[in-house]
């Protein structure tokens, strides 16, 4: 062998003991018997390496490895699986604390997404044991410095922790009022980006509180969506008063032209008040002179000037009469198109109202009724099934790996997979019944006056359908599928128990697979 190749193998063969050495190093605390026999192996190939030694060693190790139940995969799994039971009894325990269900609900989300490495449980188990805290002891306690802490990696981590960095109280323990804040601008920002999804600093303040963000920047935030909501009112006020002003003054010139037909109406009346005296004048002067007259020729006379008089008057009262009716259509036809013109703002502002109803009540982004169109639409139901006694059932979907789409293809594929689906959902609905967008990539499902059997079977069609329509991303194909969740109102149920329990069946849903329907029948 040429002392060059030689010098090769050398050099390679030293390389190769350093990278087992420091990976063996890496991975030590795995278990006590691989740890021993790793310690050896790291002896065998440090300084002069005895690869004799090594051989046995890498050999034992080899059948230590293979008989060892516990990988690094499935150590994940259970332990993501340990992390959502737990993170479930948690959400029932803070049911009635609506933010703390909702933060745990987000948390229960991700858990049900692939996790890639030990690192993610590990923050996954961080912000669980943070949760935990805050319902334990009742603080108001940030998610954002576990954020922080999370990005960091173990060895980071650790030194902070050996520095005193755990005895170091954040500030938002001290705020009590900031997780609440925190809450709030959350539900505010997912309200204004259905109204404007391309705003950039609503996208940016979005953005920065997934990430988590401090005090400060939390109230600058605060500050933004605050100028938000009254430019918003301002506007609405506006148009408001603007509409109301012009009733109003439509409304006034009515009221004058009311007013003015009752003046002429007065005035006309008066008027042949006033001619009709004349009128009975000039009879009476005509009777008087037919009655004292002795000569024919001056009776004609005043016969005939008593005549003209009365002519005259009826002719001034028929010019009256004649001008008052024209004044009085005038003021008819006057008062027809500013009612006309009234309708016509009425009915647009109406229109304008009922737009803004339905907008409150749409998912911007599918289309399709939101939570308060439903939450509307199941206490009618649950109305009439407490009446009836009709069965009800409720089924919850959830987009399977949907976080992975956006990562992989972006937010506007992942925007597009929830269009076809949630359009596919819908086409898949009789008339009767109901579907809204809950939130994120999960749906909800209203099916009045259907059995659990009938429910089960539908949602099994909607998924098999789903699961074969062509996405096609990037020239990648992509298969899309679902997760379903199903129970019927029991008799001592309420909409939130019911709710719950298909909640519930999505997640066992989730750990058993993904792609599936779990329904009472389950049970």
């Amino acid at each position: 062998m040429e002392a060059k190749q030689l010098q090769a193998y050398k050099q390679n063969n030293a390389l190769l003991c350093q990278f087992i050495i420091r990976l063996s190093a890496f991975y030590e605390g795995f278990s006590d018997k691989i740890d021993n026999e790793l310690g050896k192996l790291r002896g065998h190939l440090s300084g002069t390496p005895n690869f004799s030694l090594a051989a046995v060693s890498i050999e034992k190790l080899n059948n230590l490895i293979q008989h060892q139940d516990v990988t690094l995969k499935k150590y994940t799994s259970d332990t993501a699986a340990s992390i959502e039971d737990s993170m479930k009894q948690l959400q029932k325990i803070v049911f009635e604390d609506d933010e703390l269900k909702t933060l745990t609900t987000k948390e229960l989300i991700k858990l049900n997404q692939p996790i890639n490495d030990v690192y993610s449980i590990y923050k996954l188990y961080a912000k669980a044991l943070t949760l935990h805290r805050v319902a334990l002891n009742k603080k108001m306690v940030s998610l954002a410095p576990t954020e922080e802490k999370l990005n960091a990696s173990p060895a980071e981590h650790i030194s902070s922790i050996s520095d005193g960095e755990e005895n170091h109280t954040a500030p938002q323990d001290e705020n009590p009022h900031y997780r609440s804040i925190l809450v709030e601008l959350n539900q505010l920002i997912a309200s204004y980006a259905q109204k404007k999804p391309n705003d950039k600093q609503l996208n940016d303040i979005k953005d920065r509180l997934e990430s988590g963000m401090d005090e400060n920047q939390l109230l600058k935030s605060c500050v933004v969506i605050l100028r938000m909501i009254v430019q918003d009112a301002m506007s609405e006020a506006s148009l408001t008063g603007k509409v109301i002003q012009s009733l109003h003054n439509s409304l006034g010139q009515i009221n004058s032209s009311v007013s003015e037909s009752i003046e002429g109406s007065k005035s006309q009346f008066e008027q042949r008040k006033a001619g009709n005296e004349q009128l009975k004048s000039h009879i009476d002067s005509i009777e008087e002179a037919v009655s004292e007259s002795d000569s024919l020729e001056v009776l004609k006379e005043q016969a005939q000037s008593c005549v003209k008089n009365l002519m005259s008057t009826l002719s001034e009262q028929q010019n009256n009469d004649e001008k008052g009716q024209e004044a009085l259509v005038s003021l008819l036809s006057s008062m027809q198109e500013r009612i006309e013109t009234l309708q016509q703002k009425t009915a647009v502002y109406k229109k304008k109202l009922a737009e803004q109803v339905m907008q409150s009540r749409t998912d911007t982004l599918t289309r399709l009724p939101n939570r308060q169109a439903y939450n509307e639409k199941l206490e009618h139901a649950f109305s009439h099934f407490k009446d009836s006694g009709e069965p009800l059932a409720v089924a919850v979907v959830d987009i399977d790996h949907f976080k992975s789409i956006n990562d992989r293809f972006g937010h506007a594929a992942g925007d597009k997979t929830l269009q076809v689906v949630s359009r596919h959902l819908k086409q898949s609905m009789e008339k009767h019944e109901f579907i809204a967008r809950w939130g994120g990539e999960e749906f909800v499902m209203l099916f009045p006056n259907a059995d659990i059997d009938r429910v089960d079977k539908k949602l099994n069609e909607m998924r098999t359908h789903l699961a074969s329509l062509p996405f096609k991303f990037k020239q990648e194909k992509v298969r899309i599928t679902a997760s379903f969740g199903a129970t019927c109102f029991h008799k001592d149920d309420n909409t939130d128990s019911v709710f719950e329990r298909a909640d519930e069946y999505l997640y066992r849903a989730k750990r058993d697979g993904r792609n599936r329907v779990i329904t009472d029948l389950n049970n």
